[in-house]
C-alpha cells in the first residue's frame, strides 16, 4: 500500500513537471514569435543559410544539413560560428574537395563566398559574399550588450520540422564573461534552441542589434526527483567584442559598420529560396526525384545562376543506391548543366573543375585534363582541379599536383594519402612513409591505414603492413578496405589464399557503396581461384567472357589460369586475345611466357624484344627476360647477367623487382658459371 502511494505521488510529480515544462515551452514560443515581429529594424531576409557539398572520387556528392549565418553592415559580410564552416571533418576525410555556398532569401539564389577571417577561440567566422548589397543587421556596442536583460536568438535552424522559416527564442541573460570567448554570453533555460541552431544571431530585442553569435549548448542539472535527474540547456556564444576585434584585424570595419543600399524586392525570391532550401534537404536524404525537381524549378526561376545549373548537374547523377550507375539520360543532363554554367561564366574556375570531374568519370581523360588546366589557370589552388589533374597525369608526374594539394590544405588526410602514393610511384619510399604516417595521424579511423600498409609492404616490412591492413578493415570496413586487404594477401601471403577469399567475399557483401568496381572484384577472384582451384577459375573466366567478350583483363587472367593447368596452346590464344584488345596494357610478358611454354620459343624471343624496346625503363621486364634466357638459352648466361643488371638500374621504380627474386636468379647464374668452369 505504501509503495503504491509512492508510485502515485511520483507519477503526479512527473506529470506536473511535464505540464509545467510544456506550459513554459508554449509561453517561450509565443513570446519568441511576438518579440520577433516587434523587433525594430529586423529584416528576416538578413538571416541566410549555408549549404554544404562534398565531392568524392566518382560522381558522388554528399551533403550535410544547411547551417545558419547572417549578414551585417552593408550586407556584404556574413557572421556565423567557425565550426559551421570548419566542422565537416568526418565527411571531408574522404572528400576530393568541399564546397559551402550561401543561400540568400533576399535574392532567392545560391552564391559562393570567401572565408575572410576565423577566430577559433571565439568560434567565430566572417565570410564575404559576392553580392553588392543585402538586407543586414547592425552590430551592438559592448555597453548595449551589458545593459541587456534578455537576448533573442534568431535563425533558420535545421531541427525538428525542417523548414526555411525564421525561428526565434527569447531568453534571459545569465552572464556575460569574456574569460572564455566562445561562451562569453550565457542565456538560461532554452526550450527551443537545439543542435542545428549554431551560427544564429543573438539580438538585443529592443534594438534588433547583434550582441553575439550562438555557438553551443550546455546541459546542466536543475533538480533530482527520486531516481531521475532533470536537466536544462543553456545557450552560449561569443559576444560583440571578438567580432569587433576580428573586423579591425582584417580591415573590415567599413563594410561591417555601413548600412545596405536600396534593397528592392526581387521577383520570385521567396519561391526560389524555398527551392534551394529543399534541394539541400533532398540531397542530404538522397531523394533523387525531389532533388531534380527542386533543381529544375530553381534553374527555371534563376536561369542565369551559375550555381543553380551546377546544382542541377549534381542532382542529375545522385542515386539512392550508389551501386547503380546513372542512366545515359542522367549523364546528358549533368553534362548539359555543366556546359550551361560555363556559358554563363566561362571564367568560373570551379565550374571548369566540376565539369572536369564529370569527364574523368566518363573516361574522357583528354577533355577532363583540358577542363582541369582551365580551372587552374584561373585559380591555381582549386582543390578539385588539382585532384583531377593528379589522377589524369602519368604516375611519374603526379608528385607536383600532390604537393600543391598538401600545401593548399595540410590537414586533409586524403591529400597526404595521395602524396604518399605519388612518392611511392617514384621510388621515394622514405618520404612516402612519412606522408602515409601523416595521413594516418590526421585520420586514424580507417582507409588511410591501407596507404601506410602499401608503403610498408613495398619496403619489405610485410608483417607491419598486414597489421595496417587489418586495422583498416576493423576501423572502416567498407568494400574497398576488405578488397585491398585481399589484394595484399594475394601479393604477399601465398599461404593465406582461404583468408584472401574470405576477405574478398566480405568485400562483395559490402559492394553497395560502389567504391570497388565489379570488374576488379572479378579479376581478384580469378587470381585467387587460380591458386586454389584452377578449374573453378577457368569456369568463372569463361562465364565472365560470355557476358563481356571484349574485356581484355578477363582474357589475360584466363591465359594465366590455363598456363597453371599446362594448357599452353590455349593459354597462348587467350594471351594473344588480351594483347589485341588492349595494346597499351602490360599483357605482353604473359604472352611471351605462354609462347615459350608452348614451345614457340622464337616467337617468345620476338615478343620479349618488342616489349623491352617499348619499355626498357621497366626493371621487372628485364628480370623476366633474364629468367627466360636461363630457362631456354643456357648458353646466353652473359646476356642474362646483363639483363639482371638492367633490372637493378632501370628507372621506373613502380615496376621494381623484389631483391629476393633477383638474388635467386643471380644464384642460378653463379651455379651455371661454376658448372661451366668444371666442364
Amino acid at each position: 500500500m505504501h509503495s503504491c502511494r509512492l508510485r502515485i505521488v511520483l507519477v503526479a510529480a512527473l506529470l506536473g513537471l511535464w505540464l509545467s515544462a510544456g506550459c513554459k515551452k508554449a509561453t517561450t514560443e509565443a513570446a519568441g514569435e511576438q518579440v520577433l515581429s516587434d523587433v525594430p529594424g529586423l529584416d528576416p531576409r538578413a538571416i541566410v543559410v549555408l549549404g554544404y557539398l562534398d565531392h568524392r572520387q566518382g560522381l558522388r556528392t554528399t551533403a550535410k544539413w544547411p547551417r545558419v549565418a547572417f549578414a551585417i553592415g552593408d550586407g556584404t559580410l556574413l557572421l556565423t560560428a567557425a565550426h559551421c564552416v570548419d566542422d565537416f571533418q568526418e565527411s571531408s576525410r574522404q572528400a576530393v574537395s568541399t564546397d559551402i555556398v550561401v543561400v540568400s532569401p533576399y535574392y532567392g539564389d545560391v552564391f559562393d563566398f570567401d572565408i575572410v577571417a576565423i577566430d577559433k577561440q571565439a568560434d567565430l567566422a566572417i565570410l564575404r559574399a559576392p553580392w553588392p548589397s543585402h538586407p543586414a543587421l547592425a552590430l551592438a556596442t559592448e555597453k548595449e550588450l551589458l545593459a541587456a536583460k534578455n537576448i533573442l536568438i534568431a535563425g533558420r535552424p535545421q531541427t525538428g520540422q525542417i523548414s526555411p522559416d525564421l525561428q526565434s527564442e527569447l531568453l534571459p541573460v545569465f552572464d556575460v564573461n569574456e574569460a572564455v570567448p566562445n561562451r562569453a554570453i550565457t542565456l538560461r533555460g532554452t526550450r527551443l534552441v537545439a543542435r542545428g541552431w549554431s551560427g544564429s544571431a543573438m539580438l538585443i530585442p529592443e534594438t534588433g542589434k547583434v550582441a553575439g553569435v550562438l555557438s553551443q549548448l550546455r546541459e546542466r542539472p536543475i533538480r533530482r526527483v527520486w531516481f531521475l535527474r532533470l536537466k536544462q540547456s543553456d545557450a552560449m556564444g561569443c559576444s560583440v567584442r571578438p567580432i569587433y576585434s576580428l573586423l579591425r584585424k582584417h580591415g573590415l570595419e567599413t563594410p561591417a559598420l555601413g548600412r545596405p543600399g536600396q534593397t528592392e524586392p526581387i521577383p520570385d525570391s521567396e519561391r526560389a529560396f524555398s527551392c534551394a532550401f529543399d534541394y539541400f534537404r533532398a540531397l542530404s536524404e538522397r531523394d533523387s526525384v525531389r532533388l531534380v525537381a527542386s533543381a529544375g524549378e530553381l534553374t527555371r526561376l534563376r536561369p542565369r545562376s551559375v550555381q543553380a545549373h551546377l546544382l542541377m548537374g549534381f542532382a542529375a547523377t545522385v542515386r539512392k543506391d550508389d551501386s547503380i550507375a546513372p542512366s545515359e539520360e542522367q549523364f546528358r543532363l549533368a553534362e548539359s548543366s555543366c556546359r550551361k554554367a560555363l556559358d554563363i561564366d566561362p571564367n568560373y574556375a570551379h565550374a571548369h573543375a566540376i565539369y572536369g570531374n564529370f569527364l574523368v568519370m566518363r573516361g574522357r581523360s583528354a577533355e577532363a585534363l583540358v577542363q582541369s588546366e582551365a580551372a587552374l589557370a584561373i585559380d591555381p589552388n582549386n582543390r578539385l582541379a588539382l585532384f583531377n589533374r593528379l589522377i589524369l597525369l602519368p604516375p611519374a608526374q603526379r608528385k607536383d599536383a600532390a604537393e600543391r594539394l598538401v600545401a593548399v590544405d595540410p590537414n586533409d588526410p586524403l591529400y597526404w594519402f595521395h602524396y604518399s602514393g605519388a612518392l611511392l610511384g617514384l621510388g621515394q619510399r622514405d618520404q612516402a612513409l612519412r606522408a602515409a604516417r601523416k595521413a594516418v595521424d590526421l585520420d586514424p579511423n580507417g582507409l588511410f591505414y591501407g596507404g601506410l600498409g602499401d608503403v610498408l609492404s613495398d619496403l619489405g616490412r610485410v608483417d607491419e603492413a598486414e597489421l595496417c591492413y587489418k586495422r583498416m578493415t576493423e576501423r572502416c570496413g567498407c568494400d574497398q578496405c576488405w578488397y585491398r586487404y585481399a589484394v595484399f594477401l594475394v601479393e604477399h601471403r601465398e599461404d593465406k589464399v582461404s583468408e584472401a577469399l574470405q576477405a574478398l567475399k566480405t568485400a562483395e557483401s559490402k559492394a553497395r557503396s560502389g567504391k570497388v568496381s565489379p570488374k576488379n572484384m572479378n579479376v581478384l577472384k580469378l587470381q585467387l581461384l587460380e591458386k586454389s582451384s584452377p578449374q573453378e577459375a577457368e569456369n568463372l573466366a569463361r562465364r565472365l567472357l560470355e557476358t563481356e567478350p571484349n574485356e581484355a583483363h578477363y582474357w589475360w587472367h584466363l591465359a594465366g589460369i590455363l598456363r597453371a593447368q599446362a594448357k599452353y596452346p590455349h593459354a597462348v590464344e587467350a594471351a594473344e586475345k588480351a594483347v589485341s584488345l588492349d595494346l597499351n596494357a602490360p599483357f605482353q610478358p604473359r604472352l611471351a611466357n605462354c609462347l615459350a611454354k608452348a614451345g614457340r620459343v622464337k616467337e617468345a624471343q620476338d615478343t620479349y624484344d618488342e616489349m623491352l624496346r617499348l619499355h626498357s625503363e621497366r626493371p621487372k621486364y628485364w628480370c623476366w627476360y633474364a629468367e627466360f634466357l636461363l630457362d631456354y638459352f643456357p648458353d646466353r648466361a652473359e646476356e642474362a647477367r646483363l639483363a639482371l643488371q638492367k633490372a637493378e638500374d632501370a628507372a621506373d621504380k613502380r615496376w621494381s623487382t623484389p631483391a629476393d627474386e633477383i638474388r635467386k636468379l643471380r644464384e642460378r647464374l653463379d651455379t651455371k658459371g661454376s658448372t661451366d668452369g668444371s666442364d
